[in-house]
């Protein structure tokens, strides 16, 4: 039997127990049954949100015809399928982040600056020696008076470091390249 069918199907017989309880007189058992039936709702909205398999955004057949179950169904589907998107953008969007530190790592390793659009350290360095400043990855860059200053992508002043050796520029360009940045950010 379908996981989610099995679901509908106890809740709807649960409920029955539910009506019958509460025709003898028996309410704080038709409330307790109540409370286990509407968990089960909750359960079978929960999976079908972030696991797709039956119903999806339709109220299962099984209890289509009550109301109180039908409507927390629907509310809870709603509600759980938000975030269960929610939820799969940001899986998303941590998978792609590491696979584009992977690919920057992998780049660094391999010396091959061009690939990720950076300049190689040795021609990061060699420019601010020249007193001139330089952009990189929305950085802007120069070397004055001994030290080498640094804005960052958000305006933020700030001293990099002293000489703008090859060092501090592969540590710059590093940085960088796996999706950081220097200074606060908002």
């Amino acid at each position: 039997m379908h996981p989610s069918f099995e679901h509908a199907l106890k809740a709807r017989l649960m409920w029955m127990q539910v009506r019958a309880y509460g025709r003898l007189g028996l309410h704080r058992q038709a409330g307790e049954i109540a409370q286990e039936t509407y968990q089960l709702v909750w359960e079978l909205a929960l999976n079908e949100a972030f696991y797709p398999r039956h119903y999806g955004g339709t109220v299962p057949p099984m209890i289509a015809d009550i109301p109180r179950l039908a409507a927390l169904y629907m509310k809870e589907w709603h509600l759980e399928s938000r975030e269960s998107e929610a939820l799969r953008e940001e899986l998303e969007a941590s998978r792609r982040k590491k696979e584009a530190i992977a690919r920057a790592e992998d780049c660094i390793e391999r010396n091959d600056w061009n690939a990720l659009g950076l300049p190689t350290p040795e021609a990061l360095s060699g420019q601010l020696y020249t007193g001139k400043g330089v952009r990189v990855a929305g950085h802007y860059l120069h070397y004055d008076e001994g030290l080498v200053w640094m804005d960052n992508p958000y305006g933020v002043e700030g001293g990099l470091g002293q000489e703008p050796s090859v060092k501090l520029c592969r540590q710059f360009l590093t940085r960088v390249a796996k999706g950081g940045m220097y200074g606060p950010e908002p």
